[in-house]
């Protein structure tokens, strides 16, 4: 029984190896070397493991997307409050530290799908994942009284994954004009005007100039 487990181990450090050298390095530049660096072992050992590559690329896939997709429902799942739900989600869904190798892992790997089915059976797999998770928060809100649906549940959440997908790219692609604070503030405006109600909560900084500018209109009105 010892050797199974050490086989399993093994496995896991190569998946947890391969996934350092694509974050690092990117799926195009990517040799089988690295990995074995990586690893600490010889390329050999590697394919002893996985005489097929691409079987440990779909496993460290698929692997990435089983932490992400878990960590967000870990997240939210002990939120009481819908608004506060949707928040959690959304802040769960784009990228807090490009420098973390998941988030790098999924999108180099999400690219592979164009020319894999597998990795694209993986893609569309978490699609669905994380439709169902807000098509739930936004189904139990609105059951509540907390949202007015500006559509169906599915629909919007569909909509928040794209903004979210299409977001995060532009993150852990370092495009230096698109900030994380701005991309869930984005999307965090649609979900207001999809919900007929408040999920972004604006600062009071945000708020008072718009304020002051109402009572200077009033005092103006008043004086005429």
């Amino acid at each position: 029984m010892a050797r199974p487990r050490r086989q399993e181990a093994r496995r896991d450090q190569l998946v947890e190896a391969a996934s350092r050298a694509i974050a690092a390095r990117g799926l195009a530049g990517l040799r089988l070397k690295h990995i074995a660096d990586e690893a600490g072992i010889t390329i050999g050992s590697v394919l002893y493991y996985y005489p097929n590559v691409e079987d440990l690329l779909t496993e460290v896939h698929q692997r990435a997307l089983e932490v992400f997709y878990w960590d967000r429902v870990r997240a939210t799942e002990h939120v009481s409050d819908p608004a506060a739900r949707l928040r959690v989600a959304v802040s769960q869904g784009v990228p807090d530290e490009r420098e973390t190798p998941t988030w790098q892992v999924i999108y180099e790997l999400h690219a592979a799908a164009a020319r894999n089915p597998v990795h694209a059976a993986l893609l569309a797999r978490l699609w669905e994942r994380e439709v169902d998770l807000y098509e739930g928060i936004l189904s139990e809100g609105a059951g509540a009284g907390a949202f007015e649906l500006r559509g169906g549940a599915r629909e919007i959440a569909e909509t928040v994954v794209a903004l979210e997908d299409a977001f995060d790219l532009h993150l852990t692609s370092n495009n230096s004009a698109v900030s994380r604070d701005n991309a869930i503030a984005r999307i965090l405006a649609y979900l207001d005007l999809a919900t007929d109600s408040q999920i972004s909560v604006p600062s009071p900084v945000a708020r008072g100039p718009r304020r002051s500018a109402q009572r200077s209109r009033q005092r103006h009105s008043a004086g005429r």
